[in-house]
């Protein structure tokens, strides 16, 4: 074979090769560690479980979403063409993972991984920490100057906000209740601990499991968020602007 034709050979297979490799990097819904708890026209909510030492297989966020961290863990996230970053991620931690990452997580302690991933339908705009480093190399800024939590009454410490949502963290501790109130806006509570019982004007509901989430819609009558065990227990509360949302 000549040299000519070597190099036409090779210069054909380029595009098949780069076709292969397209096809390794997964749509989040088809990792197969995500699993869809509940879809509606504002968010994709997956449940997240990865065992010590497995992986998160190579995949692609096609829109924004706040990975939700549900335990302590040693992880290792890997993009193509980029360092790996090495994160000891702590429970609770919120982190937004923004719309075109392409990424896969390696567990590498003991300790199982475990998140809820809430995709973010609605375009965002204006993205921008609170209280809190949900946007990673992002400054804060946090409404109101850090003060000692009182940890006997509920607090609510904001998180992160756009143009079109905002994530708070709320502590309740034990034997405290935390009304919401009504609310205009629809919204989404993801409980980060066991032992949070929602009640309402029609009498108690239901016990939300650690990791659990729950949809409340627009306009709707407000709701008692009891702790019923003798530790703090935490929620993860989303708003959500009602204009034009994600068909």
């Amino acid at each position: 074979m000549n040299t000519r034709l070597l190099l036409t050979t090779a210069f054909l297979c380029f595009p098949l090769l780069g076709g292969a490799q397209e096809q390794d990097v997964l749509p989040l819904k088809s990792e197969p560690h995500h699993h869809l708890v509940l879809h509606n026209d504002f968010v994709n909510v997956y449940s997240v479980q990865v065992s010590p030492h497995d992986s998160v297989a190579l995949h692609k966020h096609d829109v924004d979403a706040v990975s939700i961290v549900l335990g302590d863990a040693v992880i290792t996230v890997k993009s193509p063409g980029k360092p790996d970053v090495h994160q000891n991620v702590m429970g609770g931690q919120l982190r937004l993972q923004r719309s075109g990452l392409v990424h896969s997580t390696d567990i590498e302690g003991d300790a199982a991984y475990r998140n809820v991933t809430v995709e973010l339908l609605l375009p965002q705009q204006g993205g921008r920490n609170l209280c809190a480093t949900v946007i990673s190399g992002e400054p804060l800024n946090c409404p109101d100057k850090p003060t000692q939590r009182d940890p006997t009454r509920v607090s609510e410490e904001p998180q992160f906000q756009s143009d079109q949502t905002k994530a708070t963290l709320v502590r309740i501790p034990a034997g405290k209740s935390a009304p919401t109130g009504s609310s205009a806006l629809p919204g989404l509570i993801v409980a980060l601990d066991e032992g949070v019982a929602i009640s309402g004007d029609s009498g108690p509901g239901k016990l939300l499991r650690r990791g659990e989430a729950w949809w409340r819609n627009s306009n709707s009558p407000g709701q008692l968020f009891t702790n019923g065990v003798t530790t703090e227990v935490r929620l993860v509360s989303f708003t959500f602007k009602e204009e034009n949302p994600a068909k």
